[in-house]
């Protein structure tokens, strides 16, 4: 009889952990800011693999853990071609994190301040599952467009 309860008892805690564990790691840590770091290669717009160096990315959860907003610290653009430009002027709005932890947030990037199209736009797209980000940047800049993958942790 007692085998059975210890068993019982046994299987109930590890039941509850896994259910419990399973809750936290569906979406974001509310509040918590992540960082992280691309890919060291990509896809160019031409579907060829290349090469285009690590950059930093920033994902900030605001504190009802209902949206994010996505940073890059670096002056340097993720491009699939060869700029010494630097970016001047860097601007993201809050994008919306769904019940499952996913989002799609936009980050338009300028070399000169002032008015017109953004020289180049990054759509960030991923998932949220606890202290992980995962997911992919897609770079839109005319001819020097393409996709890396990102992951981030919570800090």
């Amino acid at each position: 009889m007692r085998k059975m309860a210890r068993r019982t008892l046994a299987i109930t805690a590890a039941l509850t952990l896994a259910i419990s564990a399973g809750a936290l790691a569906a979406g974001p840590l509310k509040g918590k800011t992540y960082q992280g770091k691309t890919s060291a290669s990509g896809v160019n717009g031409e579907g060829q693999s290349q090469t285009i160096g690590v950059v930093g990315i920033t994902l900030r959860v605001t504190a009802s853990g209902k949206s994010v907003t996505v940073r890059f610290p670096s002056s340097s653009p993720i491009l699939y071609c060869t700029s010494s430009k630097l970016l001047r002027v860097q601007s993201a709005k809050p994008a919306k994190i769904s019940r499952s932890g996913t989002f799609r947030a936009t980050v338009s990037q300028r070399y000169t301040p002032g008015p017109g199209a953004a020289s180049i736009v990054q759509v960030i797209s991923g998932k949220f599952s606890g202290h992980t980000v995962k997911g992919t940047i897609h770079t839109e800049a005319a001819e020097c467009s393409g996709s890396t993958a990102f992951s981030a942790t919570a800090r």
